[in-house]
């Protein structure tokens, strides 16, 4: 199910108007008004979430029976999955540990209450002046019998908090894997926007130390490429660009899809360097042919605008790129296909 946030910013009189509608609505279901349950029937009233509402008037109709477990769900599926991570398989993880935890340890608690009750009434009966010998045996044997029960119910706990355990360990490669994905781009396989922007500050972090330098390439008239051999054509066109700068990364080179038709490169070298690989991008993009699946023909060469500069000590992230995009303007205005250094 996908539903959006709600968020309630609403002043004074409008949320005291909501007030006055959410509450009778509890009240002839007798619902008490919990938090969550008030979160509930104040979107409702507020007509924020029309699965919720539908959920809310068919779990709750009017002089029927109130469960508390059902508003629970209702709150954590309307509300809570919304703070935790994007991820399905994360979200359910969540779930399953709290739910095992919990049990596991209301079970224990209800266990050791219990064994506790028992040894407070043998206590008592112990320190009566006189007490019959069979009594004391027979209490005897159900503290026995007690402490085998709570010693079986600790080892089913122990065991559950491993499972929990493994449990947390799938978690932390369910998210680490989504946060992964959420900085790839989903077309070229190369990072995205998000995952260049944490790149690039991480690079900027050892200040003078290394010589950082950011390459910007454009395809040169995308947007007539897809006017004329259709989107999908440019879809395969930005994927094969992809392939040409997924190969080059490694530790002193990170690539990204910018946005768009729009590339960005870091190159964790001078500045030299840095050029001799904006112009071997330049050609083994050019030399990139793609068929039209439906006349085998090859579209025109494909060429790239790039425009290159090296961080000057003390700059931001933005001044950076800016002098980057100046380059690659430049490149564009100087008739494309072409490296400018800012």
């Amino acid at each position: 199910m996908s539903v959006k946030q709600m968020d309630f910013r609403d002043d004074l009189k409008t949320a005291s108007d909501y007030l006055r509608m959410a509450v009778p609505q509890m009240v002839c279901r007798r619902i008490p008004p919990t938090p969550y349950n008030y979160a509930l029937w104040y979107a409702h009233v507020q007509n924020a979430c029309p699965e919720l509402s539908r959920s809310l008037l068919v779990e709750f109709p009017e002089n029927g029976p109130y469960d508390p477990e059902k508003s629970e769900a209702l709150f954590f599926e309307y509300f809570v999955k919304h703070y935790l991570p994007t991820s399905p398989q994360a979200r359910d993880l969540i779930a399953e540990i709290v739910a095992t935890l919990t049990q596991a340890v209301s079970r224990n608690l209800r266990g050791t209450q219990d064994y506790g009750a028992s040894l407070r009434e043998a206590m008592t009966v112990f320190e009566e002046p006189a007490v019959d010998p069979e009594r004391i045996r027979a209490l005897v044997d159900q503290l026995l019998t007690e402490t085998r029960d709570l010693e079986s119910l600790t080892q089913s706990f122990q065991s559950e908090l491993q499972s929990a355990s493994a449990q947390v360990e799938r978690l932390k490669r369910e998210l680490e894997e989504s946060e992964r994905r959420a900085r790839l781009d989903a077309l070229t396989k190369i990072p995205n926007r998000r995952g260049f922007d944490e790149a690039l500050a991480q690079s900027l972090l050892g200040g003078d130390d290394e010589p950082t330098c950011l390459i910007l390439m454009d395809l040169d008239h995308f947007k007539r490429l897809n006017d004329t051999y259709g989107h999908q054509m440019g879809d395969r066109v930005l994927e094969s660009v992809g392939g040409v700068l997924a190969k080059l990364q490694s530790d002193r080179v990170f690539v990204a899809r910018y946005g768009g038709e729009e590339f960005a490169i870091i190159v964790h070298d001078e500045l030299e360097a840095a050029q001799a690989l904006a112009e071997q991008i330049r050609r083994q993009v050019a030399a990139i042919q793609i068929k039209r699946k439906s006349t085998q023909d090859t579209i025109g060469v494909i060429t790239v605008s790039i425009g290159l500069t090296r961080f000057r000590p003390g700059e931001t992230a933005e001044s950076l790129i800016e002098r980057a995009d100046t380059g690659l303007y430049r490149a564009k205005e100087g008739g494309r296909d072409r490296v400018v250094i800012a």
